[in-house]
């Protein structure tokens, strides 16, 4: 807003950490599912009806992030070769990054409808694409459905917390590092 001409002193590495004091950050995992449950909670997730339910069983047969998945569009998945390819702007890491599809998550992109009107996978109701809001409702709707008809509901039990969707990145690596014997990070292409 050019209150002030110079360089910004904020923007000093450590010039403002002796006045202010470091700052820490209180990192927790989001709450995840164990891998035992995640079929029980598939079976209950495919009963649901609606776009936020089919953008979080995207989400959980990819194991991707959800603002990749409410912002998918049509052209990114290749159907034949069985990929989608996430463009680098929707990447946290800003790097394209190609996630292969699964007989479930073809099943499942086969299943819907493409409205002719928009690019997008995921579209509300009320117009725009879906939100995490919208698919946190789901998560806590089937969490107190299942707890109504006497379970336990899906709760993460070392946090004592309902699952949260980004938590279903941790449920597929925990499967991946306990069930299989890829490894957990992918070498980078060389040449």
């Amino acid at each position: 807003m050019e209150y002030r001409d110079g360089d910004n002193p904020a923007a000093w590495k450590g010039v403002l950490e002796p006045i202010l004091g470091r700052v820490k950050r209180n990192e927790r995992p989001h709450p995840a599912l164990p891998y035992s449950e995640i079929g029980a909670f598939m079976t209950d997730l495919r009963k649901r009806e609606g776009t936020p339910a089919r953008a979080l069983e995207l989400i959980i047969l990819t194991a991707t992030r959800a603002g990749e998945t409410f912002q998918a569009k049509w052209h990114e998945f290749d159907m034949d070769s069985r990929i989608w390819t996430i463009p680098a702007d929707r990447m946290k890491m800003k790097k394209e990054h190609r996630v292969p599809l699964s007989d479930d998550a073809v099943k499942l992109l086969e299943s819907m409808r493409r409205n002719s009107d928009s690019q997008f996978l995921f579209l509300s109701p009320r117009g725009g694409i879906v939100t995490s809001h919208s698919v946190s409702l789901v998560i806590r709707d089937m969490h107190e459905s299942a707890i109504n008809a006497g379970g336990k509901g899906y709760i993460d039990p070392k946090q004592d917390e309902v699952v949260s969707t980004h938590g279903f990145r941790s449920t597929f690596r925990d499967w991946a590092g306990e069930t299989t014997a890829y490894q957990r990070e992918v070498p980078a292409k060389r040449g």
